[in-house]
C-alpha cells in the first residue's frame, strides 16, 4: 500500500489538524449549539447533497466531492455567511463540472429546487439561476480555486486486489466511507487512513473477512499509523451513536434558530 505517497502528496498541505478544526467550530458552531446539534448538522448537509446527487444521477464520488468543498467553505464562514441550501446547490453543481460530469446550471437549480422540498415543505429556496453562479464565484475564492479532492473509494478498491474481501464486507467498507462524510476526517487524515479504518470496522461487522492471525498480520504490514485508524474507527462510532437521535424533520428548525442566533450578534 503506498502510504507514502499520500503522506507527501501536494493536498497534504491542505489537511487540518484536529486540534485546529476543534477551534474551528467552538468559533462559529459550539458558542451557539451542542455537539450533539453539530453532527446533526453534518448529518443533515451531507444527506442533503447526496439526496441532490441522486435526483442528478451523480456517482458517489461526485457527491463525495461536493461535501468536500461545502466542508471546505464552511471552515472559515459560518451559516450565516452565505445560506447553506444555496451552498449546497452550488457545491453540486461545481463538483459535477470538476469530476466531469457536467449539468446545465439550469438542471442543477431545479433538482435542488426539488431535493430541498423533498426534505421540507417549509424550506424556502429563494434562489435563481444567477445566484448560484454568482456563489460559485465565493465558494472558488474560498477555496483558493483548489479544486483538486482525494477520496478515499480507490484506494478501497486497491486494497481489496490484495485481500479479495468478500462482497458483502467490500459493500459494508464502501458504506462505511459514504458515512465518513458526515464527519471531519476527510479534513483531517489521507484517504488511505479512512480506507483502512473503514476496512477494520467492515471486519468488526463481518468477523469472516480474514482469520484472526492473517488479520493482525495484514494491519500490521500496512505503513499506517494505528492511532489515526482508531481514531477514525473512534468518529465513526461516536457518529453512528449520535445518529439515533438524528431526525430529518428537526433539522430545518435547528438550521433558521441557528443562522437567527448569529444574525443577532452579528
Amino acid at each position: 500500500m503506498a502510504a507514502n505517497y499520500w503522506e507527501s502528496s501536494q493536498f497534504q498541505r491542505f489537511l487540518l489538524t484536529r486540534y485546529e478544526l476543534a477551534e474551528i467550530e467552538s468559533i462559529h458552531m459550539l458558542q451557539h449549539l451542542t455537539t450533539v446539534d453539530v453532527t446533526h448538522l453534518k448529518i443533515y448537509f451531507s444527506n442533503l447533497m447526496l439526496r441532490i446527487g441522486k435526483r442528478l444521477r451523480a456517482r458517489q464520488e461526485t457527491i463525495a466531492t461536493a461535501i468536500i468543498y461545502f466542508k471546505r467553505f464552511y471552515i472559515n464562514n459560518s451559516l450565516y455567511d452565505i445560506d447553506p441550501y444555496l451552498m449546497a446547490a452550488t457545491c453540486m453543481y461545481l463538483a459535477c463540472k470538476t469530476e466531469e460530469c457536467p449539468h446545465h446550471i439550469k438542471h442543477i437549480w431545479g433538482e435542488s429546487k426539488a431535493a430541498i422540498a423533498e426534505v421540507s415543505a417549509d424550506i424556502k429556496f429563494q434562489y435563481e439561476i444567477p445566484d448560484i453562479a454568482e456563489c460559485e464565484s465565493y465558494l472558488l475564492e474560498e477555496m483558493k480555486f483548489y479544486l483538486v479532492v482525494y477520496h478515499p473509494y480507490q484506494v478501497l478498491i486497491d486494497l481489496n486486489e490484495h485481500i479479495k474481501l468478500p462482497k458483502s464486507s467490500l459493500q459494508a467498507a464502501w458504506s462505511i466511507i459514504n458515512d465518513s462524510y458526515c464527519t471531519n476526517a476527510i479534513l483531517i487524515y489521507p484517504p488511505h487512513v479512512i480506507a483502512v479504518a473503514s476496512l477494520f470496522l467492515s471486519r468488526v461487522i463481518d468477523q469472516g473477512i480474514l482469520g484472526d492471525l492473517d488479520a493482525q498480520q495484514w494491519f500490521a504490514d500496512l505503513n499506517v499509523d494505528i492511532t489515526d485508524i482508531l481514531q477514525v474507527v473512534n468518529d465513526m462510532i461516536e457518529l453512528y451513536h449520535t445518529w439515533k437521535s438524528y431526525a430529518d424533520d428537526k433539522i430545518p428548525d435547528l438550521v433558521q434558530k441557528y443562522i437567527a442566533d448569529l444574525a443577532a450578534v452579528a
